[in-house]
């Protein structure tokens, strides 16, 4: 290893750039619709800038696992933890009570570097509308490279103990190769996992490495090669910001070639004599200040933008221009007062930094989640959206017993209607038959009928299907749910039917197959219509509009446009194949004159975009009496 690598401002050149990428992405820039890929810089350069590290120590002999995490802690958590905290106060203020929990999980996810793993199974993808309303989703990279940090250490001190220099080089080498495939092959089969997680994006990590781990075997060559071979490089990031876009599959081979030229440009900067043109415009001064600022901007500007937007406010003119210049100034506030203080000033041992800096800010992150998980959000902050308050009006809270338990028979607990000594009849389904389950205790009541309830997610009627035609879940909660269901006359089924139009899908034939059976065994099915979908946005406005909150949207009347179901929509296809079965379609009572309401008597009905919170189900319920009746009474 080169003992004499010293201080590159290119370096910091290529932070400000991969920072810039990432900023002008988000902040809606419309030349920079890939640039996202500047996270993917910052992991090659951190895999860089750690191997070359590590190896030389271990080298030399002197390495030492608590001097390498105490540079990382040191490094990494003061200004994280600061801005956390600082973000919390917004948060506190602005947030829904919903959005307020989650970002309570994701403080402590960031904090325990698991923020990756919390954003796979909680969240949608990285791109999706909702999230704008998670201040800490960026977190998630940190997370991957702390993941690598306590890893990639154990792997290189096992190849120095049992393998000489050659041998590591060439298992490094098969090691990045490796994780291309694995990456290329991952974003393939779950593109979501692969973007959040670690094995997608070692990869990016061991560019960088395996430079570092050649660079005493790189090749020296001429100014006019380093420049060429610089201009590819930069070729190679600012090409895919421009020409990938959120639709783009990514990381796998997308990811690759800003990796690479991330790569390139390190490498052509190697002889200070000799530095490629590229590096030398990566020396600018301003670019540099960049370069050192570019920790704090990235953990800056997210949570910023998302407070922004999260207010109905538009990102764009002069909001964006204040907002980018706000950036710079928290960012310089937190480099000049919080990161550099605590890497140069207050160097403590590990024993006293851990005590000191680590556990202090574990227990002030811990205690923030517990309050918040513990009372939920603290929905009392927004007494006019007591229709948000999840306790009493989500259905996959209030019917808690009877949702994704997968029991069967445990009426004392899931019934609906009015208990009597025998069931009337049972409702099954997926999550819309839970969130069905208050209008349908409306109309039961009311025609004295004491009705079972059984739900879970997947299992719209039987199960859902692969392609292949196999069972996407386990198969026996469904099959003992229809055999206790075929004992009553009555089976109300509620699914998401909106994703079912395509005949010649398996879940298709396998919902029409099941239907004509059990009217062949002579059971009345009552099929509950899905109410017609709002979008992330309008509901998030329209909670904005009940709160209290400033109001920066002149948008007052969020009503559904109610646009026709496909010929193939499977309700319509099951009434054509089965006329004797009852279809209750809420949208009935919802949609006129072609839009449908999203709130009755000043309440909204809408839990999220695509399901009602209960008592939107309940007063629906109620306006579906006032208007058409109870056809449960001629059952």
């Amino acid at each position: 290893m080169n003992s004499n690598f010293s201080y590159r401002p290119d370096i910091d050149g290529i932070r400000a750039l991969a920072v810039i990428l990432v900023i002008l992405f988000h902040a809606g820039i419309s030349f920079t619709p890939g640039g996202y890929i500047g996270v993917d810089v910052f992991f090659v350069l951190s895999g860089f800038l750690i191997s070359l590290s590590i190896d030389k120590e271990m080298s030399n002999n002197s390495f030492s696992f608590k001097q390498f995490y105490l540079r990382r802690i040191r490094r990494i958590i003061p200004v994280l933890i600061f801005v956390m905290l600082i973000v919390t106060i917004p948060a506190y203020i602005f947030l829904f009570a919903d959005n307020l929990e989650s970002y309570g999980r994701t403080l402590i996810h960031t904090f325990l570097s698991t923020n990756n793993f919390h954003l796979w199974l909680n969240s949608g993808n990285y791109f999706a509308e909702n999230s704008d309303s998670i201040p800490l989703l960026h977190t998630w990279s940190l997370s991957v490279e702390e993941q690598y940090y306590m890893l990639w250490p154990l792997l290189l001190l096992f190849l120095h103990k049992k393998f000489s220099l050659e041998k590591r080089l060439v298992i490094i080498f098969i090691f990045l190769i490796s994780g291309i495939f694995l990456s290329i092959y991952l974003t393939n089969i779950n593109p979501k996992a692969a973007y959040f997680l670690l094995p997608a994006r070692i990869f990016e990590l061991t560019i960088g490495a395996c430079l570092a781990m050649f660079w005493n075997k790189t090749p020296v060559l001429s100014k006019t090669q380093n420049s060429l071979i610089s201009i590819v490089g930069l070729a190679l990031i600012i090409a895919p910001a421009v020409l990938l876009s959120k639709s783009s599959i990514f990381p796998g081979l997308n990811a690759f070639w800003p990796c690479l030229g991330t790569a390139l440009i390190i490498f052509t900067g190697k002889e200070i004599r000799n530095q490629g043109i590229v590096n030398k415009l990566l020396q600018n001064k301003i670019l540099v200040f960049i370069g050192l600022l570019s920790y704090s901007m990235y953990l800056w500007h997210w949570p910023l933008f998302v407070f922004i937007k999260y207010l109905g406010i538009n990102l764009e003119g002069s909001v964006r221009i204040i907002s980018l210049l706000s950036i710079i100034g928290l960012s310089y506030f937190s480099w000049r007062f919080i990161e550099q203080p605590f890497r140069i000033k207050y160097k403590y041992n590990f024993k006293k930094t851990v005590l000191i800096l680590v556990v202090p800010s574990f227990i002030a992150i811990l205690l923030i989640y517990v309050f918040l998980d513990a009372k939920d959000g603290y929905p009392e902050r927004f007494p006019n959206l007591s229709e948000f308050t999840q306790k009493t009006n989500f259905p996959n809270i209030v019917r808690k017993k009877c949702f994704n338990k997968y029991k069967i028979g445990n009426c004392e607990e899931c019934f609906l209607g009015i208990k009597k000594d025998s069931l009337d009849g049972m409702l099954i389904g997926d999550s819309f038959a839970n969130h069905t389950g208050a209008f349908l205790d409306v109309l039961a009541k009311d025609a004295g009928m004491y009705i079972h309830d059984s739900a879970a997610s997947g299992y719209p009627l039987l199960n859902n299907l692969n392609n292949d035609g196999t069972p996407e879940f386990p198969s026996e909660y469904a099959d003992n749910r229809l055999k206790f269901a075929t004992k009553y006359k009555n089976i109300f089924i509620a699914a998401n039917w909106n994703e079912l139009s395509n005949p010649n899908s398996n879940n298709y034939k396998s919902i029409l197959n099941t239907v004509g059976y059990l009217i062949k065994s002579g059971k009345k099915i009552i099929i509950f219509d899905s109410p017609r979908s709002t979008s992330e946005m309008d509901l998030h406005k329209l909670k904005l509009l009940k709160s209290g909150l400033p109001i920066f949207f002149s948008q007052k009347i969020f009503t559904i446009p109610f646009t026709p179901r496909p010929y193939n929509y499977i309700v319509y296809e099951m009434k054509r194949k089965f006329p004797s079965i009852l279809i209750i379609d809420i949208n009935d009572v919802l949609c006129k004159s072609g839009n449908c309401d999203v709130e009755i008597d000043n309440m909204i009905l809408y839990r999220d975009p695509t399901h009602l919170n209960t008592s939107g189900g309940k007063l629906i319920g109620e306006k579906y009496l006032k208007l058409k009746g109870n056809p449960l009474k001629n059952l």
